[in-house]
């Protein structure tokens, strides 16, 4: 595999990376808890996806787009009837509270489409191949869709009403509150925004791959290790944090090690040492583990006051 062939990858990883981790952190910044059920909302709008593309026909874009909506309004009753509820218990309550909301969607979406694989109905394009890369038609526009939506969320923070209401809230809720910004009509947005985003990036990656009740769980050591690492709470963070990982990840399968550490003529390995496929999401606990230990709030983290 070509090193251009690596960057690409690695870009394309990290733009499904950067949706899915983007939604979670504004969640943890608003209300100040790690979502467990984050990337299994996203399997739910994946889910909804398939049944408009493949049950009623819909063209895959509206369908992705339909799905994206529904399923934020669907996290927005759950947010009523179940994390509403919660608003003054501490973080560690809620948070489990999540990983019980997590089970019952996972659960819930294997009762009704089975635990098969599924694919969305969508016609094989033919890939662009040169001599230094391959690249699909869908992966272009993960990556086109991945700026597009990082440029959309950051006009939306910083040049809307909406916007600086939720860093106002973000900042000090009781001031804000106080300041007569109505917190609650900001937390439905943030929940409809976040998993909006996070259904997404599920789509995205299961056009790309297949889709099973248990991605959601395949992808939540990297979704949480890509917030975690950029500074869990910011939201530019949860884009770098994607894209570092994205570029570990595959970096990490392509470096030949035994070369590197110079072991390869001691134990007389001729086909080169290389990290099996199947050990990708240690990569993410690793690097996670590394930048921890050299700057534990993550690389955009804010020092805590005090």
């Amino acid at each position: 595999m070509s090193f251009t062939q690596i960057i690409i990858n690695s870009i394309v990883r990290a733009s499904e990376l950067a949706l899915l981790s983007l939604g979670l952190t504004i969640v943890y910044d608003i209300l100040g808890f790690a979502n467990f059920a984050h990337t299994e909302f996203a399997v739910v709008g994946v889910y909804l996806a398939l049944f408009l593309n493949v049950s009623l026909g819909l063209g895959i874009v509206p369908a992705a787009i339909i799905a994206s909506v529904l399923t934020g309004i669907i996290a927005i009753f759950i947010d009523r009837g179940v994390f509403k509820k919660m608003r003054s218990s501490g973080g560690i309550i809620v948070m489990v509270t999540s990983l019980g909301v997590a089970i019952a969607l996972r659960n819930t979406v294997r009762a009704i489409w089975g635990a098969s694989a599924r694919n969305y109905s969508v016609a094989l394009e033919k890939p662009i191949i040169t001599p230094y890369f391959r690249i699909t038609p869908l992966q272009i526009w993960i990556i086109v869709i991945g700026l597009a939506a990082m440029f959309l969320f950051h006009l939306l923070l910083h040049y809307t009403k909406l916007g600086k209401a939720m860093r106002a809230v973000s900042d000090d809720p009781e001031l804000a509150q106080a300041s007569g910004i109505a917190t609650e009509s900001i937390i439905t947005y943030v929940w409809f925004i976040a998993i909006g985003f996070a259904s997404v990036g599920g789509i995205l990656i299961g056009m790309e791959t297949y889709i099973l009740p248990y991605m959601g769980f395949a992808i939540i050591v990297p979704v949480f290790c890509a917030t975690i690492m950029g500074g869990i709470g910011n939201p530019y963070g949860a884009m770098l944090g994607a894209l570092v990982l994205g570029f570990a990840e595959n970096f990490g399968l392509y470096i030949n090690f035994g070369q590197v550490l110079g072991i390869e003529k001691i134990f007389h390995i001729s086909k080169g040492l290389f990290i099996p496929t199947g050990y990708k999401p240690a990569i993410s606990f690793v690097i996670l583990i590394l930048v921890l230990l050299v700057r534990p709030r993550g690389i955009l983290g804010k020092k805590k006051a005090g």
